[in-house]
């Protein structure tokens, strides 16, 4: 009886509270991985923290929901990426194209964005107000050089 009442419960409790739906693509991250290109690619919720994704070219690609904390993506291409509710704390973009990146609710902690170009981007003053800017291209087209 106790086994068919704990039973009932776990999959009403599965049932009300679904999983999140959304996942990124097993094959695209080996892809991201291993070739350190992954144009348009649907990274959606990927988990790649303290990842070397250096010299990386992800043009259009899918991380929203990501969680990149201390990953190194440094001398890279993110233009026109979706890193809307990513976690970005602690990565390292020095030298890296973030052109018309949306940024949306994405989360800035101690980001290094050393000479990074993030033109046209939808980004925050607030979002990067915890984020080293060095020789930074801000999204207006401004070079900020408030750490340097």
């Amino acid at each position: 009886m106790k086994y068919r009442i704990f039973l009932a419960i776990a999959l009403l409790i599965l049932f009300l509270f679904p999983s999140p739906a959304w996942a990124a693509n097993p094959s695209q991250v080996v892809q991201l991985q291993t070739t350190k290109n992954c144009q348009v690619c649907d990274l959606t919720g990927a988990y790649l923290p303290v990842s070397s994704l250096d010299y990386t070219y992800l043009l259009a690609a899918d991380l929203s929901r990501a969680n990149l904390v201390g990953a190194s993506v440094t001398f890279s291409n993110l233009s026109r990426a979706n890193l809307s509710g990513a976690n970005l704390s602690y990565v390292n973009f020095k030298h890296t194209k973030m052109l018309l990146t949306n940024f949306t609710n994405a989360i800035f902690d101690k980001t290094d964005l050393t000479e990074a170009d993030l033109t046209s981007s939808n980004i925050s003053e607030v979002q990067l107000a915890k984020s080293k800017l060095c020789k930074t291209v801000l999204s207006n087209g401004l070079t900020s050089n408030r750490d340097c």
